[in-house]
């Protein structure tokens, strides 16, 4: 195959698998009312669910991008994905609680290895110039994925929720046998750096400080747009038609979609700062809706809505931005740093329901969104840090 095509196919599995993770851990979110029903549990106890999936993943991810720097970035996908189909396969058959928390644990491990380890690729076959637009792309992507899921499991859930777990086995064996072809093709990214010179290596980076708060920031802003759609969805059960819930989810996903290709774009036009103050303003603005205004209640479903809408594009702008620097900061050790910065990402995501579940059982969504205003106030601080000290070492 020519070089040309044999990239371009490769960008475009990358962006199909990348919205996969997100699509998957996600779709719980409008599963609450069917899987409390079909495990004879609360809803609540669903929760589950979300760290289930997010750890494992998270956890992974500290050394999946690591590995695919030493070791290449196609086997180590290929591996992932393998695990993931399995987990897929267990969700679809699952007639308990105990058997679906195992497919989550069995799906965040095999896609720890794949996540990361797409952002490098990605980067690798990519110009330097296109690395903002590119990433951006990536995050729009992702964030279509948290949005789409659920709108996703809302369509499909009169169905039979077990198909949705039948489409992401279906998506992962193709990706499967399209890396595995696309492989042969392509030249192997790897290092000949041992891997324990390399997690030396690895060991001063962390130390840096653009690196220290590139990982603080990333696991913050899980606890705010991350956090507002959790919980906002969890209010919603047995108040809030899943159908309905899903179209608001879907918006969320849609604006962090724009809000990842405007960053891509905007760094690359007018730089990283003027995409940080877009975002920053979105965060404050839909928290000033959501505390104010928005509740779980039909009467507010407008300016919750509204509220998340910002929400979303704020998430996408951020996160976006936090993915590009794991790509900038340091050149030969991209791999890992998305790893790190990912990881973060979403061990944050697996804390959410921890964090949050004493202020919802005391205070109701409104408490909720009050704290993640709080957090915001922190990202905001972290967020400009971030700018500050790695603009110095430019």
């Amino acid at each position: 195959m020519e070089p040309k095509k044999t990239s371009r196919l490769i960008e475009i599995i990358i962006f199909i698998l990348f919205a996969l993770g997100p699509l998957t851990g996600n779709v719980i979110l409008v599963l609450f009312g069917v899987l409390s029903l079909e495990f004879s549990v609360i809803p609540s106890a669903l929760l589950i669910a979300i760290p289930s999936f997010m750890f494992p993943f998270a956890l992974v991810q500290l050394f999946s991008g690591a590995i695919s720097d030493i070791k290449g970035r196609f086997p180590v996908i290929l591996f992932g994905l393998s695990i993931f189909g399995l987990g897929m396969i267990v969700a679809a058959l699952s007639f308990s609680l105990e058997a679906f928390v195992i497919a989550n644990i069995l799906a965040g491990i095999g896609f720890g290895f794949v996540n990361p380890v797409l952002i490098a690729l990605l980067t690798d076959i990519t110009p330097g110039l296109k690395i903002s637009k590119k990433i951006g792309l990536l995050g729009a992507v992702a964030n279509l994925g948290v949005g789409f899921g659920p709108l996703l499991a809302g369509l499909i859930i009169n169905i039979g929720w077990r198909y949705l777990y039948l489409i992401f086995l279906s998506i992962s064996v193709l990706g499967i046998l399209i890396i595995f072809t696309l492989r042969r093709n392509q030249s192997v990214t790897k290092s000949d750096v041992g891997i324990r010179t390399f997690f030396t290596d690895l060991a001063q980076e962390i130390r840096r400080l653009p690196v220290i708060l590139l990982v603080i920031s990333a696991f913050l802003l899980s606890h705010t747009s991350i956090a507002a759609v959790i919980w906002t969805s969890r209010s919603f059960t047995q108040i809030i038609p899943e159908t309905i819930s899903g179209i608001v989810i879907a918006l969320f996903g849609l604006m962090g979609f724009l809000g990842g290709i405007l960053t891509g774009f905007t760094i690359k036009k007018k730089g990283v700062k003027l995409a940080l103050t877009i975002g920053l303003i979105s965060l404050f603005v839909a928290n000033i809706i959501l505390v104010f205004l928005g509740n779980n209640s039909f009467e507010a479903l407008p300016f919750t809505s509204l509220g998340l809408i910002f929400m979303g594009f704020a998430g996408g702008i951020l996160m976006t931005l936090i993915m590009f620097y794991s790509q900038t900061l340091s050149i030969e050790r991209r791999g890992a740093l998305a790893g790190l910065t990912t990881a973060s990402q979403f061990i944050g995501i697996a804390f959410v329901p921890t964090t949050f579940e004493p202020f919802f059982n005391s205070g109701g969504i409104s408490l909720v969104y009050m704290i993640i205003l709080i957090v915001s106030t922190i990202v905001l601080v972290v967020l400009i840090l971030l700018y500050k000290f790695a603009n110095k070492e430019r």
